[in-house]
């Protein structure tokens, strides 16, 4: 299955994926959709983040990746608005 996860610094040697912060634990998020993936992208914007890039990968490989560096992943379904915690100023 594809998903679509976010970038920060796509294509460079600083390269990161976007993650929460759960607890102790960092969640990759796995929109199913793009546009869903986009939509939490620009409210990412909007509390004065960097632009990310929204990639698509096989859902395999983030969660291979996941499993390497110790994170965890979720699966945003389609048509789920998912909000960004609001950053406390």
């Amino acid at each position: 299955m594809r998903v679509f996860v976010l970038l920060f610094n796509a294509r460079t040697e600083n390269e990161g994926i976007h993650t929460l912060k759960v607890g102790d634990r960092n969640v990759v998020l796995m929109f199913e959709s793009e546009d869903d993936a986009t939509r939490y992208g620009l409210m990412l914007e909007a509390q004065d983040f960097s632009s990310p890039v929204v990639e698509s990968f096989e859902s395999e490989e983030i969660e291979d990746f996941c499993n390497d560096s110790e994170y965890e992943c979720k699966i945003v379904p389609e048509g789920t608005l998912e909000l960004p915690p609001r950053i406390q100023r």
